[in-house]
């Protein structure tokens, strides 16, 4: 039995060694955990109980301390606004300057003298016209000639007879008559020639030629440029043709035509100055003055039409060309005005700025205001109501502080 109970006494002490091991592995753990829950309280309480940054009230947001330098704070500045309208619209012809050289009689061209591009002068012939009129007029005007130079010769005769009591004076008075009558002829078919732009040399040319096929001269009415040939020899022509044969434009002067809206048509003035640009000549302003302002709005667009005359005596301009219309409707205005970075659009369609309003505890605040904005110039946008010199404002980055408050936080 001794043999038997021996061993007992070291598997106990093993036993009480696991035991007091386990115990102090439980005692860390404790000890830890307490460390730790304190820790995390603490950070806890130092936490705010919101966000620093984002939407406060209506019309309120916060941002951060270090954000406020980004904004640029500070009162709106006072600019000088020109009073000036805006539109598009296009170089033309000045119709006033610009003529449809029509022939007046109907025939078939049978020269044309120039080309599109050709500059010319007054009176100079673009293109001749065969006129069957005109060999009926010369026609009668050879035989007039020939009959008074009968009648002349007649009364010549009788003149002589009539002193010698040769010829009854019945036959002197016939010989008169019929010279008078041959006379009147004879100058109304020269006048009927005259009619057709012929010279007294040409007139008298066609007596002593006796030649009948002439051609009507089609002259320039004006110096200019042709801008448009649509015809060619052989083509029948007549009064009132369209396209005209010849198109002769003045092109030191054209016209710049901008189509305004009617509810500005008030503000338009003739002798109004005009800055035109176009894209052909960037950097580039052509002085103009308003010469016609519509007498009717276009029934669908609710526009007028506002022309403007300038002058381009080195033909740097084309008609057609698409134009920017600057017209200064009344003298420049001193307002107040912020950066152009300082309003912001609202999906409402109203324009805001953001008032400075100080800080609470949590960091610097901004209020928004409604404002009507005016005009645009030179980075600056002038404030018609709604904002006051003295107050305190986000001249930069508005738009940052409008998504922040929409979004309600950083």
């Amino acid at each position: 039995m001794a043999l038997m109970t021996a061993p007992s006494a070291p598997r106990s002490s093993s036993k009480r060694i696991t035991i007091i091991a386990m115990a102090a592995l439980l005692c860390l753990a404790c000890v830890g955990g307490i460390i730790y829950a304190g820790s995390h309280n603490a950070r806890a309480e130092e936490a705010p109980a919101d966000t620093i940054a984002g939407k406060v009230d209506k019309g309120i947001v916060r941002v951060q301390p270090d954000q406020v330098a980004s904004f640029d704070i500070g009162n709106p500045e006072t600019h000088e606004f020109s009073n000036v309208r805006h539109s598009i619209g296009v170089i033309d012809f000045n119709q006033d300057r610009t003529a449809k050289v029509l022939s007046p009689y109907q025939g078939r061209v049978s020269q044309v003298l120039v080309k599109a591009g050709d500059d010319v002068r007054t009176g100079q012939v673009l293109y001749t016209v065969a006129v069957p009129e005109m060999a009926q007029a010369a026609s009668a005007l050879i035989s007039a000639s020939a009959t008074l130079r009968n009648s002349n010769e007649t009364l010549k005769r009788a003149e002589t007879l009539s002193r010698d009591n040769s010829i009854p004076q019945k036959e002197f008075l016939q010989a008169q008559a019929d010279q008078q009558s041959a006379k009147a002829a004879y100058d109304a078919a020269h006048q009927n020639l005259r009619l057709f732009d012929l010279s007294d040399a040409d007139i008298s040319r066609i007596e002593r030629e006796r030649k009948i096929g002439l051609e009507f001269a089609v002259k320039s009415p004006i110096s200019g440029r042709v801008t448009l040939r649509s015809t060619q020899p052989g083509q029948l022509v007549q009064p009132g043709s369209d396209p005209a044969p010849i198109v002769v434009s003045d092109m030191r002067s054209l016209w710049m035509v901008a189509n305004v809206p009617e509810s500005e048509f008030s503000q338009y003035r003739l002798g109004q100055p005009v800055q035109v640009h176009v894209a052909a000549w960037p950097g580039r302003s052509f002085d103009a003055k308003v010469s016609y302002v519509g007498d009717s709005v276009d029934a669908e667009s609710r526009r007028l039409v506002v022309r403007a005359e300038v002058a381009d005596p080195d033909h740097v301009l084309r008609p057609q060309m698409t134009a920017d219309f600057n017209i200064t409707v009344a003298a420049a205005e001193d307002s107040l005005a912020v950066p152009a970075q300082a309003v912001v659009r609202e999906g409402n369609g109203h324009d805001v700025v953001w008032l400075a309003m100080g800080k609470d505890a949590k960091g610097p605040l901004f209020t928004k205001a409604v404002v009507v904005r005016g005009k645009t110039a030179d980075g600056w946008v002038q404030i018609e109501q709604g904002l006051h010199s003295d107050q305190l404002i986000a001249r930069k980055n508005a738009l940052f502080l409008s998504s922040l408050y929409e979004t309600g936080a950083q």
